[in-house]
């Protein structure tokens, strides 16, 4: 039987006026102050107007889209110029969904949330998101577990929604930790960025993520995607996370991790299918990659096919059982590499790369997470073998 909905219990009904008419509550979003400054509005007008830009295009993740529309109309009074807000971004909202902008021709965007700081093949103008940070709490709890950098070198991670709020914090380390780094945020390209960052030291002379090797390194920041991929792809002492709102410092170790990722790598050796999942838009980078990972598999007698089913699910990749393991294309930040609930497990290129490559060293303590960095990494073993064959 159909119950009241003004009595507000739930109910579930086949009566379709009931279900036209339901009215539904809106849940309450977050509330901004100042869109201005929260949104850095007068910097992304003045970056469109400086590069003539007449069709741009806003990205927006799922938690945003409730404030896209007034940040829309706080650009337009500044500007005119034709804008489109892209909501459900084909693959991750940290990602520019370069693709969708190329449907309505813009000539650039402008991307709002956290990113993953990937190479776009269309400018883009990054807006971060703003977080307050109880700098004298984390000046603290610093001071109180790293007295100075005497005896070992300290590297600082803050975590993105800190960079408005960066100086302070900067003041402070090279203050008391004058002879150590910071990871600074780089969006631009750099010769020595890694995963969106590029190590600098007290005189801002910019270092190989190499040099952290003999530091401990301190992440300041909620748990999550972003600073597991720094503790598994940068080699350090030691790591730590210093979570702002508990204020609670705790060490990182995922020692257990890495011998599940071995364990997958000799899955991959005995699959006999490969499924070559694509969750990353097209560029050249991907393109490059999917040829390797097939080049790959047709040399070790495996068959591949190349699977674009949008944003994967289980339910998804149910429909191909005869698939043995899947790699998967995509940015660091994609949480689904380490997701059980799939019939089939899911690899990182770099994991089939060791498995079916003789010349890559079977055993790693760091992982390589980024595409950019599974280039980088497989040339220097096609230099070393070249290397190798001359002195024989």
């Amino acid at each position: 039987m159909d119950q009241d909905p003004s009595l507000g219990l739930p109910f579930r009904t086949l009566n379709g006026k009931i279900c036209i008419q339901r009215e539904l509550e809106v849940t309450n979003t977050k509330e901004y102050k100042d869109i201005v400054h929260e949104f850095d509005i007068e910097e992304t007008c003045e970056w469109i107007i400086n590069n003539n830009y007449s069709k741009v295009c806003l990205q927006f993740p799922d938690d945003l889209l409730p404030v896209s529309a007034k940040i829309y109309e706080e650009i337009k009074k500044r500007n005119d110029v034709d804008l489109y807000i892209l909501g459900d971004t084909s693959y991750a909202s940290c990602c520019v969904d370069a693709v969708a902008a190329m449907h309505v021709q813009g000539d650039a965007v402008v991307h709002y949330g956290r990113s993953c700081f990937t190479k776009s093949e269309i400018p883009v103008f990054t807006v971060l998101p703003k977080k307050e940070l109880n700098l004298l709490r984390v000046k603290n709890i610093l001071l109180k577990n790293f007295n100075s950098d005497k005896d070992i070198k300290l590297c600082l991670f803050y975590d993105a929604e800190f960079e408005h709020c960066k100086d302070e914090l900067v003041k402070f380390w090279f203050l008391q930790y004058w002879k150590s780094y910071i990871a600074f945020i780089a969006i631009d390209d750099k010769n020595k960025r890694f995963l969106g960052r590029v190590i600098k030291d007290k005189h801002e002379d910019e270092y190989f993520v190499d040099v952290l090797k003999d530091c401990i390194c301190i992440y300041v920041g909620l748990n999550g995607q972003t600073v597991f991929n720094y503790t598994i792809s940068i080699e350090a002492k030691k790591w730590f996370l210093l979570d702002p709102e508990t204020i609670k410092i705790e060490s990182r170790e995922e020692s257990k991790w890495f011998k599940r990722r071995r364990f997958l790598i000799e899955k991959c050796k005995d699959a006999n299918v490969v499924g070559i999942l694509i969750c990353k838009l097209a560029g050249e980078q991907t393109k490059d990659i999917i040829k390797r990972l097939k080049k790959l598999c047709q040399s070790n007698g495996k068959k591949s096919y190349i699977i674009s089913v949008g944003k994967p699910n289980v339910a998804k990749l149910a429909n191909f059982p005869e698939i043995d393991i899947y790699v998967m294309v995509a940015c660091p930040e994609n949480e689904l590499y380490n997701n059980r609930d799939f019939y089939k497990p899911i690899v990182y290129p770099f994991e089939l790369e060791v498995a079916l490559n003789s010349n890559r060293e079977p055993f790693f303590t760091t992982h390589i997470t980024d595409l950019m960095s599974y280039f980088q990494a497989r040339d220097i073993t096609v230099i070393s073998m070249r290397l190798k064959n001359l002195q024989m």
